[in-house]
């Protein structure tokens, strides 16, 4: 996606090492809703080539991110969406599916959760995030998925760090599993160079 990879050179920002892209002026803190809103688009464009577009019932995402992603792409296919909470509120009594995970950004494990009062065995779901990285948040909610199970259709992503393997961990697993995402880095370092795919 050619206006994506524009805005990262011009806005975003390597850091840490060079493993990490700072996205936060137009996608983790401030939103670009039109680009989002056209990253939208050329995901659910990608999913309506594959035979399961119709299947799909609901958009699956973890907070907080991939919210605004998730929302658009509910609204355009009608389906709802739900989001993996990373906190449990009181008001979550219902079974929850959980699954632990290492949070790439913030360095520490969280739990993510799901009501089993919104995904079940009826569900075709479709995961999507900001980012692809080391696959360990798509992996949680594929294992929540499953113990629900529900179908699991694919994964979308706005920008994946190619690098950090996250594909490869998740297809080595989920062979068949169909893995989109808008924009690929091939490799980036701590100068500011940035290689897509």
């Amino acid at each position: 996606m050619k206006i994506l990879k524009e805005k990262i050179l011009k806005d975003g920002k390597v850091i840490a090492n060079g493993d990490i892209i700072k996205v936060d002026s137009f996608i983790d803190h401030q939103v670009d809703v039109k680009l989002i809103d056209l990253v939208a688009d050329d995901i659910i464009g990608h999913i309506k080539k594959t035979e399961s577009y119709r299947k799909i019932n609901k958009i699956i995402t973890v907070e907080t991110s991939g919210i605004v992603l998730g929302t658009l792409m509910s609204l355009k296919m009608d389906v709802p969406l739900v989001y993996a909470r990373k906190k449990i509120p009181i008001t979550l009594i219902e079974p929850l599916y959980s699954r632990k995970i290492l949070s790439p950004t913030k360095k520490n494990e969280i739990e993510i959760v799901i009501s089993s009062k919104y995904l079940s065995s009826r569900d075709s779901v479709y995961i999507v995030d900001d980012f692809l990285a080391t696959g360990a948040t798509s992996e949680a909610l594929i294992e929540i998925i499953r113990n629900s199970g529900a179908n699991l259709i694919g994964i979308g992503s706005i920008i994946e760090n190619s690098f950090l393997n996250g594909r490869k961990l998740l297809l080595g697993k989920y062979p068949d599993l169909d893995i989109y995402a808008s924009v690929r880095i091939k490799k980036m370092d701590i100068n500011g160079n940035i290689e897509f795919y």
